[in-house]
This record gives structure tokens, C-alpha cells and sequence, in this order.
């Protein structure tokens, strides 16, 4: 399960400031280690289903933009996920489809497939390339799925550090050492620094040290609000540097967002990602 922040008018507020000094107190009672918080990002509640629609801009260092459209579907099966979304423009990108089963078995790997309408393709991403890039944007095919829970040793570096006036826990993760190689191998990363917001358990800000390249990514995200009751980001963007120095941007922009209103179960197969919406 993966993972996304709105006040009304006065009263709601009030409201809303008591709950959450309520489920502050009720934190720190609580003594969450880094692990447990880690674990909470990933299993906050994102749904039964949801539906939205993307713009992905993609950036380079010259401030050069690229426009793409998506559609993006994802359903949970029990505790497992399944997701699939569908480029509609431009031209060169139109009908491409990614598909991602989430497997909540950590001994069972994350399934992903894309679907290329030039060669009329179905294509199953194997492990070793899950560190490429997602359809030349910052974000990979890991950071999609996100990482696995089990595969990272996790620290505080600060417990307390406000983003956007939003108390948070920064949070280091660096590959377990019984696992160091096949997870760097797999995921491409030594090393992640996470803040999270202790309200709501969203990961709000990040920074991930990249092997290839010795690069440094910069996660953010932004216009969060709550959209039928689920704490949802409408903005992210992942920022990818060498030496301080812009090398490519990508902002993920969602719109017409909706939950819990179903979906069928053949919507997540090959057959779907060939045929198209």
C-alpha cells in the first residue's frame, strides 16, 4: 500500500488542532522506532481504489520542458496492490501503459510490466532494471513501487523538524549489510534520508544518494490536502543533482482524483495495457 491535506472554516480547524495534539501525545506514548514509522508510511490508508489524471513535466538542465498526459488506476487486493496507468499524449509516448503489481509477501518480489505500442509489446521489467528510469523521468521504477521495508536498517537523524510549518521525523535508511549488494544492485541507492509528518504519517520530503553517477536525488510533495477523507499529495517532484548542479527535473502534477468508487479486476492485466483505455 502506498501512499497522500485540507482545513475548512474555523470550527474544522478547531477541531482538527485538537485531534492532532491528541494524536501527537498519542505518539510519543507510543515510542514508535524509526522501523515502526517506516512502516506506518507504507501502510497508511490510500484506499480500496483510485483513479486520477497526470501531468508529468519533465525538465532538463537547461529548463527545457517535455508535457506528458497520463491516467493512472490502482486497486487493492487484500494486501496486496495492483496499478496501471496509461500515457495519452503526445504522440511518441501515446498508448504506453505501465502496470505494477505490489506484493505485500516481502520474500516475493514486485511485478511490473510496460507495454510499448511501437512494437506492439509487452515487456516485464526484471529486477536488475529496476533502477532505470520511469519513461525518462527522476523517477525510477522503485521509487514507483517504493522500496521494500525489510531491505533497509532505519535511524533517526532528527526526531523533531518542522517542513511547511509540519512537525516531522527525519528518518536515514541505508541497505541492511546481510543485503547491501542485491539492494543497492537492485535499487540503484546507498543511501536515503526521509522526513515524515508525524500528523499523517506522509513522507513530505527525501533525499537519496545514487550509486551510478554518485548523483543525489531531492524528493518533494507538495498541495496536500484530504480528498474523501485520505490525505493526498496533488504535486510531487523528484530532482536529480550532480556537484549541486541541475540535471533533470520531473514534477508530477494529479488531477481529478477519486477513491473507493471500484474497479474491476481485469483492469490490472497485459491484455488491458495492449488494448488501452
Amino acid at each position: 500500500m502506498r501512499k497522500r491535506i485540507w482545513i475548512w472554516g474555523l470550527v474544522a480547524v478547531s477541531v482538527f488542532m485538537v485531534s492532532l495534539t491528541f494524536q501527537e501525545k498519542t505518539l510519543k506514548a507510543e515510542n514508535l522506532s524509526p522501523k515502526e514509522i517506516a512502516k506506518r508510511v507504507d501502510n497508511r490508508d490510500d484506499g480500496e481504489t483510485s483513479t486520477s489524471e497526470l501531468t508529468m513535466i519533465l525538465v532538463d538542465r537547461n529548463k527545457n520542458e517535455r508535457i506528458r498526459k497520463m491516467k493512472s488506476f490502482r486497486k487493492s487486493f487484500g494486501k496486496d496492490t495492483k496499478s496501471i496507468s496509461f500515457f495519452l499524449s503526445p504522440a511518441d509516448v501515446k498508448n504506453t501503459a505501465f502496470m505494477s503489481y505490489e506484493w505485500d509477501d516481502e520474500n516475493k518480489e514486485d511485478d511490473n510490466w510496460l507495454y510499448l505500442p511501437a512494437l506492439r509489446k509487452v515487456k516485464r521489467i526484471a529486477s536488475g532494471n529496476k533502477k532505470d528510469s520511469f519513461m525518462g523521468s527522476d523517477f525510477s521504477y522503485v521509487d514507483m513501487n517504493g522500496p521494500e521495508i525489510e531491505d533497509w536498517d532505519y535511524k533517526f537523524v532528527k526526531e523533531s523538524e518542522k517542513v511547511n510549518g509540519h512537525d516531522c521525523w527525519v528518518i536515514e535508511a541505508v541497505p541492511k549489510a546481510s543485503r547491501r549488494k542485491r539492494v543497492i544492485d537492485e535499487t540503484g541507492y546507498l543511501k536515503r534520508v526521509s522526513w515524515i509528518r508525524k500528523d499523517n504519517f506522509m513522507a513530505v520530503r527525501g533525499k537519496t544518494w545514487v550509486k551510478k553517477g554518485k548523483k543525489i536525488k531531492f524528493f518533494e510533495a507538495l498541495d496536500i490536502e484530504k480528498i474523501s477523507g485520505i490525505w493526498t499529495a496533488k504535486k510531487l517532484e523528484m530532482t536529480t543533482t550532480k556537484k549541486n548542479r541541475l540535471e533533470h527535473k520531473t514534477i508530477l502534477l494529479f488531477d481529478k482524483i477519486t477513491y473507493n468508487e471500484g474497479l474491476k479486476d481485469d483492469m490490472f492485466n497485459t491484455q488491458r495495457m495492449e488494448r488501452g483505455l
